[in-house]
């Protein structure tokens, strides 16, 4: 998640602005879970930061408890689910909901570090946006054996990475940094490891902006060695990247596009027609808690620079993290509202106590976006990432964790099953290190 807000005081007038959109949080019914089959075809990754709790990011209070660490879990599919394996591995929430990627050809795991483990015995900081280490490395994880994963590689490549995608030869890993003049970092891999670094800056990088300004995510096309990438959290931008042999380039594909108001990450659809991003709507100060609702919006993408926004729809409030079924009909968003809000003295914060799913059908054909429904309501603090399984029937969500528990040990995943254009929350949840704030989809 990355910067909201640090609430210090709040005013009279404040309280009259608050109960203005107070109707937002009103309205928002919990789907009960029902006892139906349910299978998640396929495994997926689970990375959890055990560094802080939801509310931090309002009072920066930690809540850390002595023995739980940041990690990263294998889990199994299929009808029985559970986790297969779980490594030790430094990352952050402070980040968009793309921090791993997966390399089939090697079986390897790549693990962005946006901010570093907090060390210490200290459970109070100023301001968890920028007293969290600097994180600096990309961790390379071998899964040749899913039930005993090792770490074969920790490389330094920037400051804050953003994120991490790999393109379909699985020879290029990218990666945002807010290193000035490395804010975009290029990765060649040799056997899967990073071998050589290449680093590229843009002219209208927000330099001033720190916590916006840079490339924030970045995600290569299905097919091509294309990307797409978040340029200050309001624009999206495109290359085609060049490998010469003796040196990488980037050619871009077309002028930058203002396409949001604070967005976070885009998937491509797996045309490679569209790409489509998930818009928070996010302002500064008193804009994180008087926002209105988030939006989907889809991108038609032209390889000769003529983009165009060919539709946008209106989901839940703050749909961090989102997900495109396999076959590119569905799209779920996961919004997690204002449950990052710390459930004691934070009463006049709205739409605190509840997160909730929207459900939208994409055109495959034209890219537009149709909202089916109402949101799903659930319980739950800061879900911030979900993925379909591999027949796009079942889809796993993240959950950071209780947010009634003081000093939580766990956090979550919930499955849902979509049936009829509607989703159905199930009784399976599987208990995973608290923290849990972004999934990936593993063949």
């Amino acid at each position: 998640m990355k910067k909201v807000m640090k609430i210090t005081g709040i005013s009279i007038g404040t309280l009259v602005v608050l109960f203005g959109v107070w109707h937002l949080s009103q309205g928002q019914s919990v789907s009960p879970a029902q006892n139906i089959d349910s299978n998640f075809e396929g495994n997926f990754l689970a990375i959890s930061d055990a560094d802080m709790i939801a509310g931090a990011y309002a009072n920066a209070t930690l809540n850390k408890v002595a023995g739980i660490e940041d990690r990263l879990a294998l889990v199994q599919g299929g009808s029985s689910i559970a986790i297969k394996s779980d490594l030790q591995i430094s990352n952050s929430v402070i980040s968009w909901p793309a921090i791993i990627e997966w390399n089939a050809n090697h079986q390897f795991a790549y693990v962005a570090e946006t901010r570093a483990m907090h060390k210490g015995g200290s459970q109070q900081m100023g301001n968890v946006f920028t007293d969290f280490p600097i994180g600096k490395k990309v961790t390379v994880i071998d899964y040749a054996d899913p039930s005993r994963p090792r770490k074969v590689q920790e490389k330094e490549v920037g400051e804050n990475i953003q994120g991490v995608s790999m393109n379909r030869a699985g020879n290029l890993l990218v990666s945002g940094s807010t290193e000035t003049g490395k804010e975009l970092v290029v990765m060649m891999l040799e056997e899967g490891k990073i071998a050589h670094t290449h680093y590229f800056t843009h002219d209208k990088i927000k330099e001033e902006d720190a916590g916006n300004g840079g490339f924030r995510t970045t995600e290569f096309h299905p097919s091509k060695n294309i990307i797409a990438v978040n340029l200050n959290n309001t624009h999206l931008l495109f290359f085609k990247i060049v490998d010469t042999g003796d040196d990488i380039q980037l050619q871009q594909l077309g002028e930058a596009m203002e396409v949001g108001k604070r967005w976070s990450v885009g998937n491509w659809h797996p045309s490679g027609d569209y790409f489509i991003l998930s818009d928070l709507r996010w302002g500064d100060g008193l804009g994180a808690i008087t926002h209105g609702k988030g939006k989907l919006v889809s991108v038609a993408f032209d390889e000769n620079g003529d983009h165009r926004i060919v539709d946008t729809e209106k989901v839940g409030l703050s749909p961090e993290g989102f997900d495109i079924s396999p076959n590119g009909d569905y799209a779920v968003t996961v919004n997690m509202r204002r449950t990052w809000a710390p459930k004691k003295g934070f009463w006049f914060v709205p739409a605190r106590k509840r997160s909730s799913l929207s459900l939208v059908k994409i055109d495959s054909g034209t890219g537009q976006l149709t909202k089916l429904g109402k949101d799903y309501g659930f319980g739950g603090a800061l879900p911030e990432d979900a993925v379909f399984d591999l027949e796009g029937n079942t889809i796993a969500v993240a959950v950071y964790h209780d947010r009634n528990e003081e000093f939580p040990e766990e956090g979550w995943i919930d499955f849902w099953e979509l049936k009829n254009d509607q989703l159905i929350k199930t009784e399976k949840q599987l208990k995973v290190t608290r923290g849990v704030h972004n999934l990936l989809l593993i063949k």
